[in-house]
């Protein structure tokens, strides 16, 4: 993809079960937006059905998801309970960046992903909209597709039986797969004024750890005490959609 920063189908990863996740079903990114010809002409190959948005308004509003034809457009503000000083909108979030503060907030955001009532619901509309996905492919995504977008894909990898080891691998290539853009976004940032100790704030931003995603499944376990809790009591997912999720997304 020439425009599709972060982009990978999650098929192929097998399952403790044995089974694999079909290709061309489950897709994530990056915002798709200012997408190339070619960049479209993939994801119609890859048969896309849906593309589901987990941004704020506000974000939706500075970078707009590209309308492609034929492709149903969902938007799940997972953080609509968040009133962080990064969730707040495009400016205020710069406002305090020091590098010795962004694990904490990362780890905050994801903790929030838990026990946030927007993000329950969201999370809960996320997955409901996989299992209405009988045909074609989902391109899941937020702006950077690494942490909601994360989180998302690590939910789904979970439900369906992959290893938590592979979970994380996917979950880490994000810092692979958004390391051109990381840097020019940097030198973006650069040119805008921000000193050597923001821009080294940012860095950590724009990366993940293996403790952000770690924080998000403690969470799960003080809040509820196992995974397979959670899913029933705040996603309501019963064993007869777990069923529904791997006959519709394993081979």
């Amino acid at each position: 993809m020439s425009k599709l920063i972060n982009f990978r189908d999650l098929g192929g990863h097998t399952t403790t079960c044995g089974k694999k996740l079909r290709m061309g079903r489950l897709l994530r990114s990056g915002v798709p937006t200012e997408l190339t010809t070619e960049d479209i002409a993939r994801l119609k190959n890859h048969g896309l059905a849906q593309i589901i948005d987990l941004r704020r308004p506000w974000e939706t509003e500075i970078t707009p998801t590209d309308a492609v034809d034929s492709v149903v457009y969902l938007n799940i503000d997972v953080m609509a309970d968040n009133h962080s000083r990064r969730a707040l909108g495009p400016n205020e979030w710069l406002d305090g960046l020091v590098p010795h503060r962004m694990d904490d907030e990362m780890l905050a955001f994801y903790h929030g992903y838990i026990t946030l009532s927007s993000a329950i619901k969201g999370y809960r509309d996320f997955v409901r909209a996989c299992l209405a996905n009988e045909t074609g492919a989902i391109l899941f995504h937020c702006a950077h597709g690494k942490d909601r977008t994360g989180f998302a894909a690590a939910l789904l990898l979970r439900i369906l039986g992959v290893v938590d080891e592979d979970i994380y691998a996917d979950y880490l290539k994000t810092n692979e797969e958004r390391k051109e853009a990381n840097a020019a976004a940097m030198e973006g940032y650069r040119a805008k004024g921000l000193n050597d100790e923001q821009l080294a704030a940012m860095v950590i931003l724009y990366n993940v750890k293996p403790e952000y995603l770690a924080a998000a499944f403690a969470a799960i376990n003080a809040e509820y005490g196992s995974f397979e809790t959670y899913i029933e009591q705040a996603l309501g997912i019963t064993k007869e959609d777990i069923t529904k999720l791997k006959k519709l997304y394993l081979e």
